[in-house]
């Protein structure tokens, strides 16, 4: 999305805090430059599959600067097993992207 590459490693898991990892990259380079939006790196919202219960989650941490990435841990805590859409807003200069995937919660 806009010539960047989100990856999300981990498996979330319902009911607890489970980490998950969100790498950005452009052209297969790390991303150094995401931008505190709303006082955070990112903003991730997960919307369940069928019953449309939602989370909406941050990354782990606090903002120090300007410049953050590539990677960011976010804690999840999704209310019930299945799949769940990820919508994850970050910022870069003056431009805010947003990418969309999907996960399975176990």
């Amino acid at each position: 999305m806009d010539g960047y590459t989100l990856t999300v490693s981990g498996t979330p898991k319902a009911g607890a805090e489970t980490p998950i990892r969100l790498s950005v990259s452009k052209g297969g380079r790390p991303v150094m430059d995401l931008v505190p939006y709303l006082d955070t790196y990112a903003h991730v919202t997960a919307i369940h599959e069928g019953d449309l219960a939602f989370a909406h989650l941050h990354p782990a941490g606090a903002v120090t600067g300007d410049h953050g990435g590539p990677t960011l841990m976010v804690n999840a805590e999704l209310p019930e097993p299945g799949r769940y859409r990820l919508f994850i807003q970050f910022q870069t200069a003056d431009t805010l992207h947003t990418a969309a995937l999907t996960v399975a919660a176990a």
